[in-house]
Order: structure tokens, then sequence, then C-alpha cells
């Protein structure tokens, strides 16, 4: 984790889950780390949890703000990219409701897509010129496995993770002659508060799909994403499982449809 230490870390969605995980991770390591997330009390709350991890590094910035407001992140991001420049940007914030694409209302498909996607590209957009300006930083986009492989009911999730994935394809072609890297990173269901919400609401034909692949934890995830980043991987799949299905479906997608098929007309009956 050398790679991170003295570094100034901005990581998004960075009070509980994944961004969590891995702003526990990057503490102990000795990076500087600012976090964003909409819910103020969860981010003081982590804060003072990140804070009594270790005192070596600066105190924990925070700052409440939906990613999706392109003004308010302009705003704040600026007045703390004066107070210390951005290193590296983890964008791992984002907002998922499973449901069939006629039973999901027109709002939720389109904050999903907005927070997920344009979330992201908001902002980059501010923290992109200091780092240009530098010639030195790192993107990292924390995508899905429902960003490899689409699954049934999430039309609009995996679209928005399938959007992430065509901009970070594109966007580490821009940046190569600014010496400015990027990753994205896909992670199979992780066990997080969110999974939590998703199982809720999930569809029968999902929960068939999702009941074969054992979630893993954030901690995994958050180890998985560090060490692909310092490494300078631009495609990170932490599990083997997850890299398995991805591969038999780039090879043979016909094979693995009608395995998943077959889950949807067994959970149908």
């Amino acid at each position: 984790m050398d790679y991170f230490r003295n570094k100034s870390v901005m990581v998004t969605g960075g009070n509980s889950g994944i961004g969590l995980a891995t702003a526990r991770l990057l503490r102990r390591a000795g990076a500087n780390l600012t976090l964003i997330a909409r819910d103020e009390a969860k981010l003081n709350s982590a804060r003072a949890e990140l804070n009594a991890i270790s005192s070596a590094a600066a105190d924990v910035r925070t700052a409440s703000l939906d990613i999706k407001e392109r003004e308010q992140v302009a705003e704040v991001v600026q007045g703390l990219i004066a107070e210390r420049p951005i290193d590296v940007l983890i964008s791992n914030a984002g907002v998922v409701m499973p449901g069939r694409f006629l039973d999901l209302p027109n709002e939720q498909f389109d904050d999903m897509m907005t927070t997920n996607f344009l979330g992201p590209v908001n902002l980059i957009r501010q923290v992109l010129p200091s780092m240009i300006d530098r010639r030195s930083g790192h993107v990292a986009f924390v995508s899905s496995f429902a960003g490899l492989i689409g699954i049934y009911g999430y039309t609009a999730y995996s679209a928005s993770k399938f959007a992430i994935r065509g901009f970070a394809q594109a966007f580490r072609c821009e940046m190569q002659p600014h010496n400015v890297r990027v990753s994205v990173c896909y992670p199979p269901d992780t066990e997080t508060p969110q999974l939590d919400f998703e199982d809720q609401h999930k569809p029968v034909e999902t929960k068939a799909i999702a009941g074969n692949v054992k979630p893993v934890t954030a901690e995994y995830v958050a180890t998985a994403l560090l060490r692909g980043m310092s490494g300078n991987k631009f495609q990170i799949v932490p599990s083997l499982s997850a890299r398995i299905q991805e591969l038999a479906y780039r090879m043979m997608p016909g094979i693995a449809h009608s395995f998943f098929d077959s889950d949807v007309r067994k959970a149908g009956r």
C-alpha cells in the first residue's frame, strides 16, 4: 500500500460498505482522506472511526453532497481542492433499486442513470484539471459485476454500470498522454447495507440467479481494488468466480444465456 502513502485520496460513498472498507485500508496506509457522501451523520461517524485508526496522516475531511447535482459538486469540490489537491479519486458512490423494467418508475430509472454515471463525471470534471497540470493522478471507478453482464431485474442499474465501463475505456485512452492512471473495478455481490436493501426488492428471478454465487466481503473488494490500483491495473475483477463467469460469458454467450434463462424459468414456475 506504499503507493497511497501521503497521497490525497477522495472516496465517494465513503461512509459505508466498500467505500468505508477502502477508506480504512487507505488510512492505515497513511493516505490523506476526503470522504464524500449524502448522509452527514454517517460521514461524521466514519470520520471519527477513521481518525481513531491512525494519527499519522492528516485529519480526515468530509463533505456532504449529492454527486448528481453538478453545481453543488463544482462548488464543494473546488473548495476542497483549494485546501488540498486530489491525487486519487475513487468513485464508489451509487444507488440501486432492483425491479423489472416496466415496474420501475421513471424517477428511479433516471436516478440510477444520473447518480451512477453522471455523478462520477461531475466529480472528474472538477478534480481532473489539476491532475493534468501536475501530470500525476489516478481515477478509479467502482462499477459492478452487473456492469460486465446484464442481470435480470437490473435494466437501469446494469445500464448505468455499463456506461461507466465504456466511459472508463475511452477515458483511459485520453489520459495516457497526461500520465493520469485509470482503473475500473467490477465487484460481485458484496456484503454491504446496499445488498441488504437490494435483497428486499429483488424479483424472484433475480434472487434465483444471484443465489448461485456467495457474496464476498467489502474488505475483500477493497483490498483487491487498492492492490489493482497500486499495480496500475485497468480492469479489476476481485473474485475468481466472477472472472470465470465473465470470461465464459464473453467467450460463450449462448451457453451463459441458457443458464440464466433456465434459472428464470425455474423461478417463474
